[in-house]
């Protein structure tokens, strides 16, 4: 999968390995037509046999490793948050060039995800780990999400956290917020 492009592989992972798999929850997660979604669907796994079958004899990366370490990742920011700060691990693999993209940033700014965080935090919003979905530049943190009791304007019940990394540093950051699981 890390050879497909990376708007490739985002559909495919979202449809396949996590709880976005509507192609209209995929459409709206990646700002595209659900045409779009769809076509890319095809492509991707018209790709994958390709790539599949290229790749056949080579070494892969373990993807169970890159999941448990992520998942690590999600739970440490998650009792940082609670706390207040994150551990320096973390803080290191989002920069201060790390941009929140999307429906919670703000148009014409460049808004980093920590203060977002702490807001929804200290608005009794948490979070709960409920699946994680890694590859090396692509990192999917699905949450079950509680609000506080009486909440004005709730969040949804479920969000994902999607992740474009480069050299294991957080680079971009969409979170979206899909159907719950039934």
């Amino acid at each position: 999968m890390e050879e497909l492009p990376e708007q490739l592989r985002l559909a495919l992972m979202l449809r396949h390995f996590s709880g976005v798999t509507s192609y209209q929850e995929i459409a709206a997660a990646c700002e595209i037509p659900v045409g779009t979604v769809r076509s890319r669907l095809n492509q991707a796994r018209a790709k994958l046999a390709q790539v599949l079958l290229s790749t056949a004899t080579q070494a892969h990366d373990d993807a169970s490793v890159l999941t448990e370490g992520s998942r690590q990742e999600a739970l440490q920011t998650l009792e940082g948050a609670a706390r207040g700060n994150l551990p320096r691990e973390i803080a290191e693999l989002w920069p201060a060039e790390t941009e929140l993209v999307g429906a919670l940033s703000r148009t014409g700014e460049r808004t980093h995800p920590f203060p977002a965080m702490r807001q929804n935090r200290e608005s009794g919003v948490r979070q709960h780990l409920r699946h994680v979905v890694a590859s090396r530049d692509i990192t999917i943190w699905e949450m079950d999400v509680i609000n506080p009791v009486g909440a004005v304007s709730p969040c949804p019940p479920t969000l994902a956290w999607l992740m474009f990394r480069r050299d294991r540093r957080v680079q971009r950051l969409r979170v979206v917020f899909p159907e719950p699981p039934r």
